[in-house]
C-alpha cells in the first residue's frame, strides 16, 4: 500500500482519497479505521475547561450521582450525553456496555476475574477495576471469549 501527500494551495480542506482495482477486505479495513477516527469526536468538560476526546483516548464511560463522566488514560471528564447517546454513538467502535451504568473499551480490558459466582471483576489497563453486573455477562462473554 502506498501513501503520498499532496500539498497544494488548491485543496481547502484535507482530503483522503482511496484507490486501487476493486474493494478489498484491507482497504475496507483502512476506510472503517479513517472513518472511525475522524468521524468520532466527543466534548468533555472539566470545571472550566472544554476539550474534545476520540474514542481511542477513552477507557471507560460511567456515571454516578446523575452525571456522565469519560475516562482516558490522562484524566476524567464530564460529558453532556446520556449514557445511552454514548453507547449508540460507540457500538461499533469497540465498546461495550458492563452494567446499566457502565460502558468499556474493549481494547483497554487487561483481564477479567471469573471467581465470584455470577459476577465478573474487570481490571483496566490504567488500573481501574469495575464489576460486569450480572444482566450483562453473557454478552460480556459473547464479545471477548
Amino acid at each position: 500500500m502506498k501513501i503520498k501527500f499532496d500539498i497544494q494551495e488548491k485543496y481547502k480542506e484535507a482530503e483522503i482519497h482511496l484507490c486501487n482495482k476493486e474493494k478489498s477486505p484491507e482497504l475496507m479495513e483502512v476506510h472503517k479505521t479513517l472513518e472511525n477516527l475522524l468521524d468520532t469526536r466527543i466534548k468533555v468538560q472539566k470545571g472550566q475547561e472544554s476539550r474534545v476526546v476520540v474514542p481511542s483516548q477513552i477507557i471507560r464511560i460511567y456515571s454516578e450521582s446523575k452525571k456522565v463522566f469519560i475516562r482516558t488514560k490522562d484524566d476524567c471528564y464530564e460529558v453532556k450525553e446520556r449514557l445511552y447517546t454514548l453507547e449508540e454513538l460507540l457500538k461499533d467502535r469497540g465498546f461495550v456496555r458492563i452494567s446499566n451504568s457502565e460502558i468499556v473499551s474493549i481494547q483497554q480490558i487487561e483481564k477479567l476475574d471469573m471467581s465470584h459466582v455470577g459476577t465478573i471483576k474487570m481490571y483496566m489497563r490504567n488500573q481501574d477495576e469495575t464489576y460486569v453486573s450480572r444482566r450483562y455477562v453473557s454478552k460480556i462473554k459473547e464479545v471477548l471469549l
